[in-house]
Order: C-alpha cells, then sequence, then structure tokens
C-alpha cells in the first residue's frame, strides 16, 4: 500500500495535514455562533473563563502526551522535538522587543510627552509595578499603542504618532492603563507558554505521521505496516488536537484583552474613557484603509495591539451604536482580539457591577 505512494509521499503528509486542519476549522466555524455569542457579564466570570480555557488547554496537551508515550513509549528524539519548538519560542520572545524597535522605528518619547510620563508613573504605581515601564513613540501613522518587553530588555508601553493625534488626553491615558495591564496581568509570557503547547503538539504530530509514511514504504511486512498505521494515526489525532489548542488559545487571548480592559477601567476610576478611546479608534480605521494596510503590515506585535475599526465629532453616539452593533463570529474566531462592540458591552456591564459593588 505503501509503496503505491512512492513519488508522492513528500507531499502526502502536508495535504493530509491541511485536509485535517481545514475540517477542523470548518467545525469550529460552525460552532462560533454559540460559543461566541455572548461576553462576559463580569469580573467573576472573566476569570472563571480565563481559569477554565487555560486548564483546558494545558489538560488536552497533557492528554496529548500521555497517548504518545502510552502507545508509542518515551522517546528521546520526541522529547528534543518538544524542547525545540519550546525554545524557538522563547527564542523569539527574547529577541521581539529589539524587532519590534526596528519595525515601529521606536525612540524615547520626548518633553512634550512628560506628561503622560508622569500619567503612566501614576498608574503604573497603582497596578502594583514595581517599576513603570520606559514611554516610547512608534514612528507609524496607525492609531495605536502596545505593550511589549522581556526582563533582558526591560519593559516599554509605546504609543504611536497617529494615536497621539487623534486622542484626546484623557482618553489616551485609559488606553495606557489597558497596557500596563497587559504587563500587570504578565500576558506576553502566559500566552506565550500556552501557545507552545499547540506548537509543540503540532511539530510531535507532524513527525510521527512522516515516519508512519517513512515507515511504511521501507518496510514489506504486515507487522511493518502496522505500525507504521499507528504512528500515521496517533499523528494525526495530535495534528487535529493542535488546531483545537490553537483556537482555544486564541479564545484565551481575547479573554485576556477583556481583563486588560478591566484594569484600565479600575486603575483609571472611569470605563467610559476606554469605551471613548476604542470607538475613536474604529472611527478612525474604518475611515481610512489606508491604516488598516499600514498596521497588517506592521504585525509583530499583533498580539498585544488594540485593534480596531468608524469617525465622527460626536464620539459618545458612536460609542452607544457600537454597543448595539452585531459581531461576527467568524471573524472573532480567529481574532486574538474581541470586536469592540463586545468590549464596550463588557466595560457597561463592569461599570454596573462597580457601582453596586
Amino acid at each position: 500500500m505503501y509503496i503505491l505512494l512512492g513519488p508522492w509521499w513528500f507531499g502526502v503528509g502536508w495535504l493530509a495535514a491541511s485536509i485535517a486542519s481545514l475540517v477542523v476549522a470548518v467545525g469550529a466555524a460552525a460552532l462560533a455562533p454559540k460559543l461566541l455569542s455572548g461576553n462576559p457579564r463580569s469580573l467573576g466570570a472573566l476569570r472563571l473563563g480565563m481559569i477554565s480555557t487555560g486548564l483546558a488547554v494545558v489538560g488536552i496537551s497533557a492528554l496529548l502526551f500521555w497517548l504518545v508515550v502510552e502507545l508509542l513509549g518515551y522517546s528521546v528524539s520526541l522529547m528534543y522535538l518538544a524542547l525545540l519548538a519550546a525554545g524557538i519560542g522563547v527564542l523569539q520572545w527574547l529577541i521581539s522587543p529589539y524587532i519590534i524597535n526596528m519595525m515601529y522605528r521606536v525612540k524615547p518619547a520626548g518633553p512634550e510627552l512628560d506628561w503622560l510620563r508622569l500619567e503612566l508613573r501614576r498608574l503604573a504605581e497603582r497596578s502594583g509595578l514595581g517599576k513603570p515601564p520606559r514611554l516610547v513613540v512608534a514612528e507609524t501613522d496607525a492609531p495605536n499603542a502596545f505593550a511589549y518587553g522581556n526582563p533582558l530588555t526591560g519593559y516599554y508601553v509605546a504609543v504611536t504618532r497617529g494615536i497621539l493625534r487623534i486622542m484626546p488626553r484623557e482618553e489616551l491615558v485609559a488606553v495606557i492603563g489597558h497596557e500596563l495591564g497587559h504587563l500587570r496581568h504578565r500576558d506576553v509570557q502566559v500566552i506565550l507558554a500556552l501557545s507552545l503547547l499547540p506548537s509543540i503538539a503540532y511539530f510531535i504530530g507532524r513527525v510521527l505521521v512522516d515516519i508512519g509514511f517513512f515507515s511504511g514504504m521501507a518496510g514489506g511486512r504486515d507487522r511493518d505496516e502496522g505500525g507504521s498505521a499507528i504512528l500515521v494515526l496517533v499523528g494525526f489525532i495530535i495534528l487535529v488536537a493542535s488546531i483545537v489548542l490553537h483556537f482555544l488559545v486564541r479564545h484565551f487571548s481575547r479573554l485576556r484583552e477583556y481583563y486588560a480592559d478591566a484594569h484600565s477601567a479600575m486603575v483609571t476610576g472611569e470605563p467610559r474613557l476606554l469605551q471613548r478611546a476604542l470607538a475613536r479608534l474604529h472611527v478612525a480605521y474604518m475611515n481610512s484603509p489606508r491604516l488598516v494596510r499600514e498596521l497588517r503590515r506592521q504585525s509583530a506585535a499583533s498580539m498585544l495591539l488594540i485593534v480596531s475599526y468608524f469617525y465622527q465629532p460626536d464620539i459618545d453616539t458612536i460609542v452607544e451604536e457600537l454597543k448595539r452593533q452585531p459581531t461576527n463570529p467568524l471573524m472573532e474566531l480567529f481574532s486574538t482580539h474581541p470586536p469592540i462592540p463586545k468590549r464596550l458591552r463588557f466595560l457597561d456591564a463592569l461599570r454596573q457591577s462597580l457601582t453596586q459593588g
């Protein structure tokens, strides 16, 4: 059977993996309207969602690795493969600040932003951060802000020239509060750790599928073909599971965005400020496709960005209109950020809970 695959064997594994990815993606898209119909109704519900999603990723990953060891036995080569995948992820995290600085042409904030630097220090102190991150400016017209860094390079909060032009001071302070939430919650490290699990699972699945095809082609006995079939089957199971894990990590990332929104609301004391800022960013991108293209080109920090898309003078009216807008579950499924309308509704629910508390 395997000999018939002969010249095509190199493409078979990748084709099969692509088909499996498509099937899982279509299945997830079909379930998306039910899974993503609502948004967290309270801070407690949000924390419960984050804990359960994180445990699901860890639990499924542990089950997959147990399956490999139970069926195939302990393999030093597989352990090395897992360490290689983890090492690549950690290396990317360590060098990413240098890449971001280069791509965004980042430079220290000048004296004209001393007021924002003071606000950042004040909010950092209220956030419980021992040392405030450095404020830097990214030379791009795309209105945006993001936090990044690691213990080797230090931590930064960046604002772009675009956001400085369109954002009133009090709203920009709320955006800074959101970014400090990412640093306070160690979102980069947490999401990196979780995202390594699907990557490791995918690499192991790919290796098992390839080894199965290799050994099946090389061997001619039924026993060899039976063992090869098991390798291929286990590899496909792990491949499909790694795709499910990928979607779960995306969902976890969206929950962390809500968590950073909640942090901004609590350290500034006014959720409405962040709602106005999000609506203003939404407006700016909706009215400028060029900014959208620029932001997509500079997507190295996409997991940290406040990505939005609408601009009219009465921003409060826009906030209320956006709250009523329906969202596209399919687009949300593949995104690291929740849709703006859902973030605005979450901040409303948070404000009510804070008022009642």
